[in-house]
């Protein structure tokens, strides 16, 4: 009995990962930044006209988890015209220490990907409920796929994969064809 019970969850789990996003996360929130190298970001203002990534990180301990997955993103999709931001919430972290975590961001993160990295002080909460966010996954990547009016079409916060990556891509080519 008890296998059969799990067995269904497990069914109606990979059932509901096969729905598109959409239906489960709706739209991102709006958010008001400034990228690294000093120019106002604004979402979803900011979105491209093909499809934006979104890497989000609510934890110190998420930089790993959101470097793979910048990394990885900046290679497959340069010259796409899909755009990505990394962005790390700065909320929790004291406002007088801020300053000094941004100056060790800054030095960490090379001139060029800068205009691509924007820290948020301001909107966690709803960041978090949109992405579904749990304390079991809190130094995960939260990886969003969006379209050009911020709706989510693909989403995850898995570890990175190449397969993963493959799915991204293959979710934005299906995205950028509408």
């Amino acid at each position: 009995m008890k296998k059969t019970v799990s067995m269904k969850t497990l069914c109606l789990s990979l059932a509901l990962l096969a729905l598109p996003l959409t239906a489960l996360a709706g739209n991102i929130p709006a958010a008001t930044g400034t990228a690294l190298d000093g120019h106002p970001f604004v979402l979803p203002r900011d979105l491209s006209p093909k499809s934006t990534i979104l890497i989000l990180g609510f934890t110190q301990h998420s930089q790993t988890a959101t470097t793979a997955w910048e990394k990885a993103t900046r290679s497959a999709f340069a010259g796409t015209g899909v755009s990505y931001f990394d962005i790390p919430f700065l909320e929790d972290a004291p406002g007088f220490i801020r300053p000094m975590i941004l100056r060790s961001i800054r030095k960490q993160v090379p001139e060029p990907l800068r205009p691509h990295f924007v820290p948020l002080t301001t909107g966690q909460t709803a960041w978090k409920q949109t992405v579904g966010f749990t304390s079991d996954a809190a130094d995960a990547a939260y990886v969003l796929l969006v379209d050009r009016n911020g709706v989510i079409v693909w989403q995850t916060h898995e570890v990175y994969s190449p397969a993963l990556l493959e799915q991204l891509s293959l979710a934005s080519k299906k995205l950028d064809a509408r």
